[in-house]
């Protein structure tokens, strides 16, 4: 039976909770570049950043070196840019990062990656799986023709068949990683995914390392935003409910969702840019708020208080729109 508690939360919620506040549980978000071989129509970064510097990456070193014999967990994420950019970067600090678990045999580790795809080729994959990284996210935004009309080469050119690719590649492969195959969708192209989702149905739906997480394009402050057409909350709903359908089949039945709680709102995640600044947001990257501190050589951290309780409001509060995303009404400085 499911108890209720205080805040409205399940009992398995309050205790999912805790474990994101543990402080013997670590995940650093690091940026080993802030380069991009892409250019999609709906992104909202600059690419101002280039690749992280020898400083900075020794500096990120010692930051783990402290911190190992305090923790039961190390989880590196990488993101950026595109992070395979910076492919040696990851690699190294990865291969830091399974070097101390295999010294500190309590410590956990384990690495995960947001990127295109487009470079994660076979020898890439393997490579990567052997110092530890096997989580992706892996963006789709539809069949071939639509989505190499949104996720466009930076030079020009389409990028859906070398991603479809590697995909299959990775499919052939027999190492344990969880590949999440996000299917973005909006306004103009919410009619155009299904062939999509029959492909995937068709080539992954056996294999239980692939997962899917629909989502909706939103306007997060790109030059493109004007041209985004935005679905209400309950068109989304809808179109998630028959992407769900499509994919599941006419019997899908939707499972009770836990409450979402956003990395941003997590004391112990911290978001480490490729010029060495502390953040808690991968999104509000140009906003002066999400620049929380700096890493310093000697690996300790250069933090601001008064800039950091803002984004843990949502754990003084409990209110679960705040903890799923405390950049939406994030106060001013």
């Amino acid at each position: 039976m499911s108890v209720t508690s205080t805040y409205g939360f399940t009992e398995r919620e309050a205790y999912r909770l805790a474990q994101l506040v543990n402080n013997r549980a670590f995940e650093l978000i690091i940026f080993p570049t802030e380069k991009c071989n892409f250019r999609c129509t709906y992104c909202y970064e600059d690419f101002a950043i280039g690749k992280m510097k020898r400083e900075t990456i020794n500096s990120v070193k010692e930051l783990m070196k402290r911190r190992v014999d305090e923790l039961d967990e190390l989880y590196l994420s990488w993101f950026g840019g595109e992070p395979l950019l910076a492919k040696d970067v990851i690699t190294e600090l990865s291969s830091y990062a399974a070097e101390l678990a295999r010294e500190h045999t309590a410590l956990s580790y384990r690495g995960g990656m947001t990127t295109n795809g487009y470079f994660l080729d076979p020898p890439t994959f393997s490579a990567l799986a052997k110092v530890g990284l096997l989580d992706y996210q892996i963006s789709l935004d539809g069949p071939r023709e639509v989505h190499n009309r949104t996720r466009v080469k930076a030079g020009g050119g389409e990028s859906f068949d070398t991603i479809w690719k590697n995909l299959i590649a990775i499919r052939a492969t027999d190492v344990p990683a969880q590949i999440t195959l996000r299917v973005h969708f909006s306004a103009d192209t919410l009619s155009k995914i299904e062939p999509l989702i029959e492909e995937i149905k068709r080539e992954f739906f056996a294999d239980s390392r692939f997962k899917v997480y629909f989502k909706s394009i939103v306007r997060l402050g790109g030059d493109n935003d004007h041209n985004i057409q935005l679905l209400s909350f309950e068109e989304e709903q809808s179109a998630l409910k028959s992407l769900k359908e499509k994919l599941y089949g006419g019997d899908f039945l939707p499972s009770k969702e836990e409450s979402y709680v956003c990395y941003a709102s997590r004391p112990n995640s911290l978001v480490i840019r490729a010029d060495g600044r502390i953040g808690k947001c991968t999104v509000a990257l140009n906003d002066s708020r999400n620049v929380i501190g700096m890493l310093r050589p000697d690996g300790t951290l250069a933090l601001d208080q008064k800039r950091i309780q803002p984004w843990l409001r949502g754990l003084r509060s409990m209110e679960s729109d705040i903890l799923a995303c405390p950049l939406v009404g994030l106060p001013s400085e």
